[in-house]
């Protein structure tokens, strides 16, 4: 079972140059050095509310967040994985956007374990209930993980449309390239460390135009992005980390097998109001019924 890491609050303060400064949701003067927050660590469900609907992403303290399961060994999931017929395989190789094509899935399954722990791949899998049943390596996870999640957000003032559990095991050395989701995230690593990157300004790099016609695939990282523009976390055993919904990031592992799980948040509200991303999203797709992204319709559902 990973062990929990507890975090200090850790808020770091530092003069960079930005696109445009950001006032709640509307911009100044382009090309401004200003103090703004950079690395965060929220520590209380107050600092929750006051960050969750964006622009970036933050460090959850594990005090605040104690999830707790135990897992098996990674290998043991990675063989239980990859053998279901819903597995997403890829590559895992590093590029400038999203791969959405499956890697030889079937050679994927019949190499050794060992080869297969040993060198890059992508697993992800996005119906883990499958697994939280009686002799299943998430038994009990929906009970022990999931529904205390959600009784901590609906006891802060949150409500939903949909909650599930993703799994994420990326190889040594592999990634998930540039992109965005239609989802808030909660991601929480278990195993081996991850590099999760957003940006310091997301709107500079996708605007409403951007965030309201986004599709998975055709979305590049822009060459201009420098290290200065770039919001990264080394996510540890037991981090975890808040992905705000329709924010540009990507995700590289280290020299071993990682993996991480993410509960998948959509139509999530703090006392009936929708984060700005999503509340604009939600307007397109009512004014463009015929061209805007479909919305995600999934549930968790445990086996029997």
């Amino acid at each position: 079972m990973a062990k929990s890491v507890v975090h200090a609050q850790n808020i770091q303060m530092e003069a960079v140059p930005v696109h445009c400064c950001l006032i709640g949701r509307r911009t100044c003067s382009r090309h401004l050095t200003v103090e703004m927050p950079m690395h965060k660590t929220i520590s209380d469900w107050d600092g929750f509310r006051e960050d969750w609907a964006g622009p970036r992403n933050f460090r959850i303290a594990t005090a605040m967040l104690p999830l707790d399961f135990a897992f098996p060994a990674l290998d043991r999931i990675v063989d239980q994985v990859r053998a279901d017929a819903e597995a997403s395989i890829k590559s895992g190789r590093k590029a400038s956007k999203l791969d959405l094509k499956q890697d030889s899935p079937d050679a994927f399954r019949l190499r050794p374990l060992a080869e297969v722990m040993d060198g890059p791949f992508a697993l992800a899998h996005f119906d883990i209930g499958r697994f939280d049943r009686k002799g299943g390596f998430l038994d009990g996870f929906g009970e022990q993980v999931l529904d205390r999640w959600e009784t901590l957000l609906r006891d802060n003032g949150y409500r939903w449309e949909r909650a599930y559990p993703i799994i994420f095991i990326s190889g040594k050395g592999s990634a998930t390239n540039y992109h965005m989701d239609f989802s808030h995230v909660l991601a929480w690593q278990v195993y081996g460390t991850k590099r999760f990157c957003g940006l310091v300004d997301p709107d500079r790099w996708a605007d409403r135009d951007v965030r309201v016609t986004y599709t998975p695939g055709q979305f590049e990282k822009p060459s201009a992005i420098r290290e200065e523009d770039s919001l990264c976390y080394d996510m540890r055993p037991n981090d975890k980390l808040w992905n705000v919904l329709l924010t540009p990031h990507w995700v590289e592992a280290g020299d071993e097998a990682a993996m991480s799980i993410n509960i998948s948040m959509g139509g999530l509200r703090l006392n009936g109001a929708l984060s700005p991303n999503e509340d604009e999203l939600e307007h397109y797709r009512g004014a463009n019924p015929a061209t805007a992204p479909a919305r995600i319709e999934r549930r968790y559902t445990r086996s029997a």
